[in-house]
């Protein structure tokens, strides 16, 4: 697991959403990506794994070792003490069945901050979810400038050195290498 001092946002689980887990999933997803492009993988946790990790420890039951649910919770709740941001993303319809409008919103507050009072918060609209969907990741690079927007502006002791020793490439992680690949030749004929 990783350090959960680095964790800087928790997103905010989509609670009971009944048939449509999959706009759910999706919409939360979309704000997780996006985010941990933008402050690095170990800055935002997902308040819903937590919660599922709870649910898999549940159906275990005692008398299965749980050692990797009990990793989770650990890792999670020290990562939600940790975190100084939340952001919370909600969905639903209006306007009843012929005029449906569709809607996302999507806030960011501080931790220590009433749910009801967001620093900045978005509502998108659209004529069906996928629309809605398509206005919410096309806003989501400029959402919440207020956090921070890249994982080296965290302060962190620990993290290793950068390898200087290998040319910046764009697109190309520090240490990893590609491989090389021979070109294609066609097979030998057979006779």
């Amino acid at each position: 697991m990783p350090d959960p001092s680095r964790c800087v946002v928790v997103v905010e689980d989509a609670g009971n959403v009944g048939l449509r887990i999959s706009d759910a999933q999706s919409a939360h997803e979309a704000v997780v990506t996006v985010l941990r492009k933008r402050m690095g993988s170990d800055a935002v946790v997902y308040e819903g794994a937590q919660k599922n990790a709870a649910s898999m420890k549940k159906m275990l039951g005692s008398t299965i070792e749980s050692t990797i649910q009990d990793d989770q919770l650990a890792y999670h709740a020290a990562a939600a003490k940790a975190a100084p941001w939340r952001v919370r993303v909600r969905f639903g319809q209006s306007g009843g069945q012929k005029k449906a409008e569709h809607w996302i919103t999507v806030g960011c507050r501080k931790a220590g901050d009433a749910p009801t009072a967001p620093i900045e918060e978005k509502r998108l609209v659209g004529k069906n979810f996928a629309e809605a969907k398509a206005k919410l990741d096309d806003a989501l690079p400029t959402f919440c400038l207020q956090l921070p927007s890249t994982a080296t502006s965290l302060p962190d002791e620990n993290r290793p050195a950068a390898v200087s020793d290998q040319p910046a490439v764009p697109g190309e992680i520090p240490g990893l290498r590609r491989k090389t690949v021979k070109p294609w030749t066609a097979p030998p004929r057979r006779e």
